[in-house]
């Protein structure tokens, strides 16, 4: 039997401004107006980034924290908040590390070949998801390919990720001409998810809806969004962010998965 299938909304991203949608939240205010409506379209987890006064990718604590805060006072624990430490070519690994120390989230995204792009970074990376696990902080390891994933098995078997049931996040079409997702590059990716995990995938582009229902026909889950896709499967542009929250519930109710409310997803994900 599949498991409920957890739905993550990333409302968006690092990049994308109002030019490329106006209901693209970057305030606070709209990030929790965001957080409420995808809540009530069935997302369990909300995926975020913050912006500074000039609208830039920006890890300040500060404003991950009033983010954070506005949310709570929307949907109080109704939603899992990950943070993300997204570099975007701005912040080292030591940077990254600070704003989860800094934050302390209920959850942060880690790209592995951010943390870790040579043997020469794994001790203060291993020792950092060490800090993490001891602190009751869920990270969520996102990987591109299978070299990344072989990488992050590895450093499981070493202990340079500590407990079980990790949370990964493969990702399709990052890399991509046009950053378009094909759902059959899902294929080799699945023969090297670790199994002691649950795994999440984003998809880049206008395929996203069928690569998703791909996802919840395999076991895994789905994180959708404007920061990879502002496409619905018809081709129009989505309205707002929980248009594209809809789309999954409408996907598991064709593949017959139940879908997963924060309490239950952080019980699949091993929330201590």
């Amino acid at each position: 039997m599949l498991p409920p299938l957890m739905i993550a909304v990333a409302p968006n991203g690092a990049r994308k401004t109002k030019r490329d949608h106006p209901a693209l939240p970057t305030s606070a205010q709209e990030l929790a107006a965001t957080a409420r409506e995808c809540l009530e379209a069935g997302a369990c987890m909300i995926h975020l980034h913050v912006r500074d006064k000039k609208n830039g990718h920006t890890l300040d604590p500060n404003l991950y924290e009033e983010a954070i805060r506005a949310i709570r006072k929307e949907v109080k624990d109704g939603l899992i908040l990950q943070i993300t430490t997204e570099a975007v070519g701005i912040y080292n690994a030591g940077e990254q590390i600070e704003v989860v120390k800094a934050v302390r989230p209920e959850a942060a995204s880690i790209a592995l070949r951010e943390f870790c792009p040579d043997a020469s970074y794994e001790k203060v990376a291993g020792e950092f998801f060490e800090w993490m696990y001891k602190e009751r902080i869920a990270p969520q390891y996102i990987l591109y390919d299978l070299e990344d994933l072989e990488r992050f098995k590895g450093y499981c078997q070493k202990g340079l990720v500590p407990g079980h049931n990790h949370s990964i996040l493969l990702v399709l079409g990052r890399y991509t001409r046009d950053q378009q997702s094909d759902p059959k590059d899902l294929d080799p990716l699945l023969k090297g998810i670790p199994e002691d995990s649950n795994w999440w995938l984003c998809a880049f582009g206008k395929n996203e809806s069928t690569c998703m229902s791909k996802v919840a026909e395999l076991g895994g889950h789905c994180r959708v969004g404007f920061e990879n896709n502002l496409y619905q499967s018809t081709g129009k542009i989505a309205k707002d962010n929980s248009t594209s929250v809809k789309a999954i519930n409408t996907i598991a109710v064709r593949k017959k998965r139940p879908i997963a409310n924060a309490e239950s997803a952080r019980e699949i994900m091993g929330f201590r």
